[in-house]
């Protein structure tokens, strides 16, 4: 490959920056140019070099294993001249697509997201709240705040804290029921699941584990109904404590079983892998991990 270095050099610089932004509709974007030129420039790369680089029998990006190798081998090379031609002038503007589930901004980072906007005025943030899985390429997000295990190792995953999960009920609803001693007892009370752990695994202290996959009365997909109708004496919940903080300071709700640990949640930040990050995106991420300690304190 390396005997078309000097005549398709423009041609492998386009590709490394297609690779960088994750589509051609973006990198058409980026460098302000029609998709259809962005395509023909691809096939005349890929003609040149007589080979394939590119699948295109989904939308999706994804890349042969010879376009993975020529990526590998000149993104460097591409950052390096990229930034030769940086005049430092580069502002903290645009719109920053940021993809979340629906309740975890208004629970935990909606403080941190109005500082961040203060902060930098020029950029506007669109943030989709969806409980559902969603292609964050063809939706164009620019960052996620995900939970859980992220399977896709093509985007890069920063942790900003846990969630630990327990069983909590009013004061009213337990003094009205019978003691609850286990967790084998759960199915004689009413009961609220909410997204995303419907199923309940739960370890005592001790060791010995317990795992509840049984009815709800009451099955939502927003944690701020579901701690209302637990505080309105509706039931049991099985929640992160942290979206309880106030109504466990106020001694509105009570911890239910505590000495049974509920599964710990990772919330982290996701992000397209990239030689080099827009300033949005960098100062975003930035700004999210140095705020990020205190915002897990459940205290």
């Amino acid at each position: 490959m390396a005997r078309y270095l000097g005549n398709e050099l423009q041609l492998i610089h386009l590709f490394v920056h297609l690779v960088n932004v994750g589509g051609f509709s973006q990198v058409a974007k980026e460098l302000g140019m029609p998709i259809a030129t962005v395509s023909r420039k691809i096939t005349k790369l890929e003609e040149s070099l007589d080979t394939q680089l590119i699948m295109r029998s989904t939308r999706k990006l994804r890349l042969t294993e010879e376009g993975s190798r020529l990526f590998a081998r000149y993104q460097n090379a591409v950052a390096y001249f990229d930034s030769c031609g940086d005049t430092g002038l580069e502002k903290p503007e645009g719109t920053l697509r940021i993809a979340a589930p629906v309740s975890i901004i208004s629970m935990i980072f909606m403080e941190v997201i109005n500082a961040f906007s203060k902060t930098y005025p020029d950029i506007q943030l669109h943030i989709t709240q969806n409980n559902s899985s969603i292609d964050l390429i063809d939706e164009g997000v620019d960052v996620a705040i995900v939970g859980g295990a992220q399977p896709d190792s093509s985007w890069v995953s920063k942790s900003l804290g846990v969630l630990d999960y327990g069983l909590f009920a009013s004061p009213a609803y337990l003094a009205a029921r019978s003691a609850l001693t286990h967790p084998s007892q759960l199915p004689q009370h009413s009961l609220i699941k909410v997204w995303p752990l419907f199923n309940w695994s739960m370890q005592h202290i001790d060791g010995e584990r317990f795992y509840y996959e049984g009815p709800a009365k009451l099955t939502l997909g927003d944690i701020h109904g579901a701690v209302k109708a637990c505080v309105d004496d509706g039931g049991i919940l099985y929640g992160p404590a942290l979206f309880m903080k106030q109504e466990l300071n106020q001694g509105l709700l009570l911890p239910v079983l505590p000495e049974w640990q509920g599964e710990q949640r990772r919330i982290s930040l996701l992000y397209h892998q990239r030689s080099q990050q827009p300033l949005k995106v960098k100062l975003f991420i930035e700004f999210m991990q140095q705020r990020a300690t205190g915002l897990f304190d459940r205290h």
